[in-house]
């Protein structure tokens, strides 16, 4: 049977999801952009799954909603370390959540509506726990049986996020997001609110309040791994975790965090398989993008995956050179999944919520059997690694983009 994979695109309205699916997108992701977790309003769902069922398309289409990054109902104290609420509260909320946002999907687009989880901060037992309890819920209810359970396990290099969390580009954006917690002016990493406040569109605020970046929740303190990344002892647990509670999929991904911070999931870096595009691809401040997982951890994950009788996807600031490679380097891959690799310029502005998705720009990530194609930012075109890439896979038609998401044949 030939494979059915699969992009994942994640969108915040009707208008996007149109221009997701006539992108070549097989799976309308409902997300909030403008918020840390994704969360967003049932109602919302709904005027998608409209948009989506009125548009034309040419292979089947699902339907995905995250009901969060994490499912520990937490506050933070004072010094920004999470505490957790009640564990059976944790549970019913999750379940809850998502027989909430099962029911907004419905079942008129697709009969099978895909329930995303995310497991942040959370210990492989704990993690199955709220699986097991999803999947029992949304398979007990009437007309939602066929309801998919995809967990999502946020990938992490705590090396790369200490070496880029203090960036004043990356302390701005995260004051933007609300990502950060007041600390005293001695703590390790604190600085005054008032010198990212304006810029990150807050009201003035008074100098001398101290605050600290949020943290990501470290793989060791949950039992996954020692390392200080996600590696393949990690990925394992998780995996067999999701499995055991029934889940259908996991999704490797990254949290808000590390994606500010420019550190997506997948490393070109080093590769003797993957173009490292990745190191011309700069920001204004000439950061460059970096990742986490190498092509053979990559391979592993998708091959433990379907051991175990689930789907395999991949998010985490993917980009076009990135998707293109994968797809054809890793050809059991069942899924990809994008919203920034998909989305462009709008509004004027260049945060999360200054951004939209342009159909032109998803087909820049599907796969190749659905005439994905290559885009092209203007500091990569040239380069001797574009020209390596462009001479491994010569069927690749390639586009030159902009940061408004105009495209020009590469010639």
């Amino acid at each position: 049977m030939e494979a059915d994979r699969r992009l994942l695109v994640s969108v915040f309205g009707p208008q996007e999801a149109r221009e997701a699916v006539l992108g070549g997108a097989r799976i309308i992701d409902s997300e909030d952009p403008r918020s840390a977790l994704g969360t967003i309003k049932p109602r919302r769902i709904m005027d998608i799954a409209d948009a989506v069922l009125a548009a034309r398309r040419e292979l089947p289409v699902q339907l995905s909603t995250n009901i969060g990054e994490d499912q520990l109902l937490y506050r933070r104290a004072e010094n920004g370390l999470a505490v957790a609420k009640s564990a059976y509260e944790q549970v019913g909320k999750a379940a809850q959540a998502a027989l909430g946002v099962a029911l907004a999907m419905g079942i008129r687009v697709h009969p099978c509506g895909i329930v995303k989880v995310g497991l942040d901060g959370m210990t492989a037992a704990e993690a199955g726990e709220v699986l097991g309890e999803i999947v029992a819920t949304v398979r007990r209810a009437d007309g939602l049986s066929a309801t998919r359970v995809m967990a999502v396990l946020f990938a992490q290099d705590l090396d790369l996020w200490d070496a880029r969390k203090t960036l004043p580009q990356v302390r701005r954006a995260l004051v933007g997001l609300g990502e950060y917690h007041p600390c005293g002016p001695d703590t390790p990493g604190a600085f005054d609110l008032a010198d990212h406040a304006a810029a990150a569109g807050l009201p003035d605020t008074a100098r001398g309040s101290f605050v600290a970046v949020n943290e990501p929740f470290p793989h060791d303190r949950y039992g996954l791994t020692w390392a200080r990344r996600t590696d393949r002892t990690a990925i394992r647990a998780m995996v067999e975790a999701s499995a055991a509670a029934g889940a259908d999929a996991i999704m490797l991904d990254t949290s808000i965090l590390l994606k500010v911070a420019r550190i997506g999931l997948v490393s070109t870096a080093g590769s003797t398989e993957l173009v490292d595009l990745d190191r011309h691809d700069t920001d204004a401040h000439g950061l460059a993008r970096a990742g986490i997982l190498t092509l053979d951890e990559i391979r592993a994950f998708v091959d433990l995956c379907h051991d175990h009788g689930l789907e395999a996807n991949l998010a985490g600031s993917l980009q076009s050179h990135q998707a293109q490679q994968l797809w054809r380097l890793v050809p059991a891959l069942d899924q990809l999944s994008a919203r920034g690799g998909v989305s462009a310029l709008a509004h004027g502005g260049a945060t999360r919520h200054g951004r939209t998705v342009r159909s032109a720009l998803v087909r820049g990530l599907v796969p190749p059997e659905q005439h994905g194609h290559l885009l092209v930012p203007p500091p990569m075109a040239g380069t001797e690694d574009l020209v390596t890439l462009l001479k491994r896979h010569p069927d690749l038609p390639a586009y030159l983009t902009t940061p408004h998401g105009d495209l020009t044949p590469l010639g």
